[in-house]
C-alpha cells in the first residue's frame, strides 16, 4: 500500500470524462446496468400501498415491508460471502434471476405468510448483488480512478432513484400494482442477461484468476482483526441511522410545524437535484484531498445539516439544512463507496469488506426510523440533536478508522 499523496503523477486523480474513457467496456456496461436496475426497483416504494389496497391493515402491510427490510440486511451480508466463493459475475446473475422471480411472486400471492416469505426473498436477492457489483467494479477499475468511478455509480443510482418512482406511479395509475412488480421483475432479469452476456468475454477470466484460490480461506472473521476498518463500519452505521431520518422523521417535523407537504417534497427534491448535478464535477476536486479528511468532514456536515431541521426558525431552515446535509453526502459518499476495496488487505477479502459496508449501511437504514420516530414522539426535537451528535461521532470514527491508502 502507498499513501495517496505520494502517488505517481500518471496515477493522479482524473476528471469524469477521462475516467469513463479509460474504463474497460464491461465496467461501463455495469454502471449502466446498476442505474437501470435502480430505475426499475419499485418494491419498497409501493408494497404498502399495494397491500392496503387489497385489504390488509397498515400494520400488516408494515410487517411485510419489515420482512423485505430484514431480507435486505441478510442479502447484503450473504452477498459478500458468496461473491468471494463463487465470483461476482455468478452472484449478480443468480441474485437478479431469483430477485426477478421473487418480485413477480408478489403479484401472484395474496395470503400474509406467502407474502412475507416472498417479500423477504425479494429483499435478500435484490440486495445480494450489491457487494458483487461493487467487487466487480473494483476489479475492473484502476485504483486511482475508484473514487470517481464510485461517484459515477452513485450518479446512476440517484438518477434511477429520481426516475423510478415517477415510472412506478405511472404504471400503477395506468395499469395496476401487479404490473409495477412485473416490470420490476423484468428489469432484474434484463440486468442478469446483460451481465451474463457482457462480462465473461472481457472480465470473467481476470476475476476468476484473482479470486479462485485464496477465497477458500477468506472469512468475515478475518475482517474483525482490522480494528480500524471496524471503526469505519461503526461510523457508517451511525451515519446511516442519522441520514434515514429525512425519510422517516422529517415529514413528521414539517407536518407538526404546520408547513405544507410540498415543503418536504422540495427538500427531498433539492437533495436529489444537487447530488445529480453537483457530485460528479465536485468529486474531481474532492478526490485530490485526503480520503480520511473528506469522509470525516462529509459525515460531520451530514449530521449537522440534519440537525438544522430542529432549529425553531422559518421554512428557510429546512432548505439550509438540506444544502448542508447534501454537501456532506457529496463530499463523503464517493470515497466511502471506494474505500472498502482499497482497504481490503488481499483480493480474497475484498468482497467481504464491501459486503460489511453494505450490511452496516442497510442495518442503519433499518434501525434508524424506529429510533427517530420514537424520539420524535416522546422527546420532540431531540431527534435532530441526535443527528448532529451522530455526525460528530461518525466524524471521530472515520478520522480514527480511515487510512489514506491505495493498492500498489
Amino acid at each position: 500500500m502507498t499513501d495517496v499523496s505520494k502517488a505517481p503523477a500518471d496515477e493522479a486523480p482524473a476528471g469524469v470524462i477521462r475516467t469513463l474513457r479509460e474504463l474497460p467496456r464491461p465496467a461501463i456496461v455495469l454502471l449502466f446496468g446498476i442505474a437501470l436496475n435502480r430505475m426499475g426497483s419499485f418494491v419498497a416504494l409501493f408494497l404498502v400501498l399495494y397491500l392496503t389496497g387489497i385489504g390488509y391493515s397498515p400494520a400488516q402491510a408494515g410487517f411485510v415491508l419489515t420482512g423485505f427490510g430484514v431480507g435486505s440486511i441478510v442479502g447484503t451480508f450473504v452477498g459478500g460471502s458468496v461473491t468471494g466463493r463463487f465470483g461476482a459475475r455468478a452472484v449478480i446473475v443468480w441474485s437478479m434471476l431469483l430477485c426477478g422471480f421473487s418480485t413477480a411472486g408478489l403479484a401472484a400471492v395474496t395470503a400474509i405468510v406467502p407474502l412475507l416469505i416472498v417479500s423477504f426473498a425479494a429483499g435478500a436477492f435484490g440486495q445480494m448483488y450489491r457487494p458483487a457489483a461493487a467487487t466487480m467494479l473494483a476489479e475492473l477499475t484502476p485504483p486511482q480512478r475508484l473514487v470517481m468511478t464510485s461517484a459515477a455509480s452513485r450518479f446512476g443510482l440517484n438518477l434511477g432513484a429520481a426516475i423510478g418512482p415517477l415510472l412506478g406511479v405511472w404504471l400503477a395509475a395506468a395499469f395496476s400494482y401487479q404490473v409495477v412488480f412485473v416490470v420490476n421483475a423484468v428489469v432484474d432479469l434484463l440486468f442478469a442477461v446483460v451481465v451474463l452476456l457482457v462480462m465473461p468475454a472481457a472480465a470473467g477470466h481476470r476475476l476468476r484468476e484473482d479470486t479462485a484460490a485464496p477465497e477458500e480461506t477468506a472469512r468475515y472473521r478475518d475482517l474483525l482483526r482490522d480494528r480500524r476498518f471496524l471503526l469505519f463500519l461503526a461510523g457508517m452505521f451511525i451515519t446511516a441511522v442519522a441520514e434515514v431520518q429525512y425519510q422517516s422523521t422529517l415529514p413528521l417535523e414539517v407536518q407538526q410545524r404546520g408547513y405544507p407537504t410540498a415543503l418536504y417534497g422540495a427538500v427531498v427534491a433539492l437533495n436529489g437535484a444537487l447530488v445529480i448535478l453537483v457530485e460528479l464535477p465536485l468529486t474531481t476536486l474532492i478526490q485530490r484531498f485526503s480520503m480520511r479528511a473528506t469522509v470525516a468532514a462529509g459525515c460531520l456536515l451530514l449530521g449537522i445539516g440534519l440537525g438544522l431541521f430542529g432549529l425553531p426558525f422559518g421554512p428557510w431552515v429546512f432548505i439550509l439544512g438540506a444544502v448542508v446535509w447534501t454537501l456532506g453526502e457529496i463530499i463523503s459518499a464517493p470515497s466511502i463507496g471506494a474505500y472498502p476495496a482499497l482497504a481490503a488487505p488481499t483480493p480474497a477479502l475484498r468482497s467481504r469488506y464491501i459486503g460489511a459496508l453494505s450490511t452496516c449501511q442497510t442495518a442503519g437504514w433499518a434501525v434508524g426510523p424506529s429510533v427517530g420516530t420514537a424520539l420524535f414522539e416522546y422527546v420532540g426535537g431531540a431527534v435532530w440533536v441526535m443527528c448532529a451528535g451522530l455526525g460528530v461521532l461518525a466524524c471521530l470514527g472515520m478520522r480514527a478508522g480511515v487510512r489514506d491508502l491505495v493498492p500498489r
